[in-house]
């Protein structure tokens, strides 16, 4: 068999306007990143980085797609019904869209603030049911969504017992809304990944966390987020289409 490396890369996703919140940095650029190869119209929302959001929009200007970067507090409701109208407004459609945010607090339920508590269920569950709530009333006929959630809802207990609790919620929601919108052709699915090595895990773990958990992988590292993208890429395409109500758990076996 001969392989032609200099083949133009698939764009099976001309034509599509993708949204993908939390798009700046980390998973949600790689994410960003995949659909705009592919050809989508790639919008990214952003919270605080302009830096981090102008050099990931221009990575995904250089695959030729029209690209842009909004800033928008995804735990705000405001804020979301603003930035899906608009992107409608400005491109006419939405046929994808990827929920990134979270945050992770480690500590025993005993030791849990209020404060604590808030801040998981803001970041982590209402930003999700804000963003699939204006998917479910925005995507178009045959759209994806795709949230990221966490292998950790089935480690329901130790210091990590609040933040997958979070995370399960969305899980439970993902499965509502598959059978609330499959009559449109709407897919709805969760990715989980495990332990990402990206600034956002070593802003969450010890340095001693991050080494063990390298140590329990058995592919004798964490993931990265270009491990990530090709899975949500998957659901938000159209081989996917029988895909729906789903937890992808993607982690390299490490749960």
């Amino acid at each position: 068999m001969t392989i032609d490396a200099s083949a133009a890369p698939v764009r099976d996703l001309d034509g599509k306007v993708a949204l993908v919140i939390g798009g700046a940095r980390n998973m949600g650029a790689a994410i960003a990143e995949n659909l705009a190869s592919r050809g989508a119209t790639t919008v990214i929302s952003y919270l605080s980085s302009d830096d981090e959001a102008e050099r990931t929009l221009g990575a995904l200007e250089k695959h030729g797609v029209t690209a842009e970067a909004v800033r928008s507090d995804a735990t705000v409701s405001a804020d979301v019904e603003a930035l899906f109208s608009g992107v409608v407004t400005r491109h006419g459609r939405i046929d994808i869209v990827v929920h990134v945010p979270g945050a992770v607090i480690k500590k025993p339920i005993a030791e849990f603030t209020d404060e604590d508590f808030e801040h998981l269920i803001n970041l982590n569950t209402r930003s999700a049911f804000y963003t699939l709530r204006a998917a479910a009333r925005r995507l178009a006929d045959g759209g994806r969504y795709v949230v990221l959630s966490t292998t950790l809802t089935s480690v329901m207990t130790g210091p990590y017992g609040v933040y997958s609790g979070s995370k399960a919620a969305v899980e439970r929601m993902v499965l509502a809304a598959s059978k609330e919108l499959g009559s449109r052709g709407i897919t709805v699915n969760a990715v989980a990944p495990g332990p990402i090595d990206d600034s956002f895990c070593h802003a969450a773990e010890t340095p001693d966390a991050v080494a063990a958990a390298t140590h329990h992988s058995p592919r004798g590292r964490l993931g990265a987020p270009q491990d990530i993208a090709p899975v949500v890429g998957f659901l938000a395409g159209a081989d996917s289409g029988w895909v729906s109500g789903q937890t992808v758990r993607a982690n390299g076996a490490m749960f």
